[in-house]
């Protein structure tokens, strides 16, 4: 049974097994198993522009949990990222990183973009390596708007603008090890955009740029717009989010059909049950559903 089918089943029976956490990888890991040495030091890049990222601007934004519940979360994702950076250290078969990741769903509403936050946020502390999180999702460009720069230019403008390097549009944060490539300006031909050969320049050159950087996708979902299943075409991995006893089966398994087969795609259980005899952990009361964190 694959991952994806045994995170299914576990939401069809509206469980996770006794496994708690708002949001559980249903691949763990052997213990801290993650090819470092296959991963050099990062190379310092310096980003144009360095913004200033506070835990309370990140905590009303709905990124963040409550503090009593920060560790938690922490060691939640701890476990999503190393089994992603496992196959980053793996490589092509170009001998090339394979850092392009792109986290989507089937639907709005199932913790996507708090998902991809957390996912950087969690990746950012690793030493090896640093994470561009890329907001994607150029319809509704959360990730945009929790970082503040709904007024620079971004992924959209570099795709329509050949002159314009996408490279020196992505932001450093203050938070060590993370950056952010904003949505950019809205365009009502998003999907012809996304489609173009220079998105997957831009794509292939953010994953070039800096070998022992994660370049991650807040995507849209997958059943919502065309950009989604474009994009999902050119990364190396996907990071599937479920949202438990909410998304209906058959529209995960109908988005799950619309990826290719071939690349390494692995399912994150969200606001998961511990049991069914006790209450919801961690997601539940403070992950805030609303168009926010789609």
């Amino acid at each position: 049974m694959s991952i994806i089918e045994r995170a299914l089943e576990k939401l069809q029976h509206g469980t996770d097994g006794g496994n708690r956490g708002a949001a559980r990888a249903r691949r763990e890991p052997q213990g801290d198993t993650v090819a470092r040495t296959a991963i050099r030091p990062a190379e310092a890049r310096t980003p144009a522009e360095i913004i200033q990222v506070s835990v309370e601007q990140l905590r009303a934004g709905g990124a963040l949990p409550p503090e009593d519940h920060a560790g938690a979360l922490t060691d939640q994702f701890r476990r999503i990222k190393w089994p992603i950076l496992e196959a980053v250290a793996q490589r092509r078969e170009d001998g090339s990183p394979a850092n392009l990741v792109m986290v989507t769903s089937s639907i709005a509403g199932e913790g996507k973009t708090f998902t991809s936050f957390n996912l950087a946020h969690s990746i950012s502390r690793e030493k090896d390596v640093s994470v561009v999180l890329v907001d994607a999702d150029v319809a509704k460009r959360h990730a945009t708007e929790l970082f503040g720069v709904q007024d620079r230019q971004g992924l959209t403008d570099s795709i329509a603008d050949p002159s314009l390097d996408a490279e020196s549009l992505v932001l450093g944060t203050s938070i060590n090890g993370l950056s952010v490539l904003p949505a950019g300006r809205r365009s009502s031909t998003a999907p012809e955009l996304f489609a173009s050969h220079r998105m997957a320049e831009i794509v292939a050159q953010l994953g070039r740029n800096d070998p022992q950087r994660v370049v991650l996708f807040d995507s849209s979902p997958l059943l919502v717009t065309n950009e989604a299943q474009v994009l999902a075409r050119i990364v190396d991995q996907i990071v599937m989010v479920v949202r438990a006893e909410s998304t209906p089966q058959p529209m995960v398994l109908e988005a799950i059909g619309l990826l290719d087969k071939s690349k390494q795609t692995r399912c994150v259980l969200n606001q998961a049950r511990a049991s069914r005899m006790t209450e919801y952990y961690y997601g539940y009361g403070y992950y805030p559903n609303d168009s926010r964190q789609e």
